[in-house]
């Protein structure tokens, strides 16, 4: 039987619980759950700031670009960066 592979990024079912990074509010956290990129430089842009799966994220600003708390760190990434973010809010923020 022949098992079906999964694009990396690109899961065949995605997970319902989940939403862009840009659909979360200041002060709402989430954890990131995957990433949903082409670009294999971009992910690994975002993978070297810390934005990897598991990973708790708050959003501290939206506009004019997004800035996220990840630990004790804090960094900033564009609207398109921030929607390829699938996360999976948290319910106690």
């Amino acid at each position: 039987m022949r098992q079906r592979h999964r694009q990396r990024g690109h899961p065949e079912e995605a997970a319902e619980d989940t939403l862009p990074l840009t659909a979360l509010r200041v002060g709402e956290a989430g954890t990131v759950r995957e990433l949903r990129l082409h670009d294999h430089t971009v992910a690994q842009k975002l993978l070297a700031l810390g934005v990897v799966p598991g990973v708790c994220v708050k959003v501290v600003q939206r506009f004019p670009v997004y800035v996220l708390q990840i630990g004790f760190a804090q960094i900033a990434i564009d609207h398109h960066l921030a929607k390829a973010v699938r996360v999976e809010p948290d319910t106690e923020t």
